[in-house]
């Protein structure tokens, strides 16, 4: 009977199909950190224009210590069980051997990521539509925002993995020219040794780039440019907001601090959807000159 229950737990958990496998540390630059805007209360137009030459923009105080609290709290109902119901949880595959053994607040240190949570978590949703986060979305998307994907990021301590460089477009079925704004809070604090992001600057104009499945659906080591990487520590609070091209990744968490993050990501309200077949025409490799 005991093994009849644990079979059925271990149907009920979600782990991440892609292992920690060790990477090139190189691949990852810590000597160039960005700064940006201090408060939104500093955000101008010409901050909007620095968005569309480089691609990415930080304010590194957008949400209050209230808010942010607000915001872990929910982020703990949802992974402990507050909503029986929801199956968005996905845990890190280094922890499959012993997460069953945890209690539920011990299981937050394996959680790698949450989705489609909105509708489900009121303190979360009210996060994606702040008035101050919305107001920047509007300016730098020049449409009305429709919220597209909703994910909450975890680098649990020690375990979390690498995020290699990619496109987020390059996950998403929607026509290519669409603009994308994604935004990327910091929950807690988000350094250089537990895994913040990376972005590369000005990689948003040149279009999309095949992406191959290796360490997980990402850009070819190969065939990035390991000079153009800026580091983006943030305080809670704090968000990156980027384009849907630009070239991003994450180191793995080998510190012993919690890195998590909500990101939202937005399109013009009505945008239309594609069929994933005509994403991979352009994202995918098959069919074309390109190896990795």
């Amino acid at each position: 009977m005991a093994q009849v229950q644990e079979q059925a737990a271990t149907a009920e958990l979600t782990f991440d199909t892609f292992e920690g496998e060790e990477y090139r540390e190189q691949l990852y630059r810590y000597d160039n950190c960005a700064t940006g805007v201090v408060s939104v209360d500093d955000f101008t137009d010409d901050h909007v224009q620095y968005y569309r030459e480089t691609g990415y923009l930080v304010i590194q105080q957008v949400f209050t210590p209230a808010e942010i609290e607000e915001a872990l709290a929910g982020y703990v109902d949802l992974v402990i069980g507050t909503y029986p119901d929801f199956r968005g949880v996905q845990f890190e595959a280094a922890s499959k051997k012993y997460v069953r053994t945890l209690s539920p607040k011990q299981q937050l240190d394996c959680v790698r990521k949450m989705q489609r949570f909105v509708d489900w978590e009121p303190r979360l949703n009210a996060m994606a539509w702040h008035p101050k986060l919305q107001m920047v979305v509007r300016r730098l998307l020049e449409a009305e925002p429709e919220l597209f994907a909703d994910q909450a990021l975890s680098k649990p301590p020690g375990i979390g993995r690498e995020k290699p460089w990619h496109q987020d477009h390059a996950f998403f079925n929607l026509p290519m020219g669409t603009p994308i704004v994604g935004t990327w809070t910091a929950l807690d604090p988000a350094t250089l040794e537990n895994g913040c992001m990376h972005v590369k600057p000005g990689t948003h104009k040149e279009g999309p780039v095949v992406h191959f499945r290796r360490r997980d659906w990402q850009i070819c080591d190969d065939h990035l440019d390991l000079n153009r990487d800026v580091a983006v520590p943030l305080p809670p609070g704090g968000v990156l907001f980027f384009d849907g091209l630009m070239h991003h990744g994450t180191p793995a968490n080998r510190s012993e601090s919690r890195r998590r993050a909500l990101q939202f990501h937005f399109i013009p309200a009505g945008t239309e959807h594609i069929e994933q077949d005509e994403r991979m025409a352009v994202f995918g490799s098959e069919g074309k000159e390109v190896e990795c």
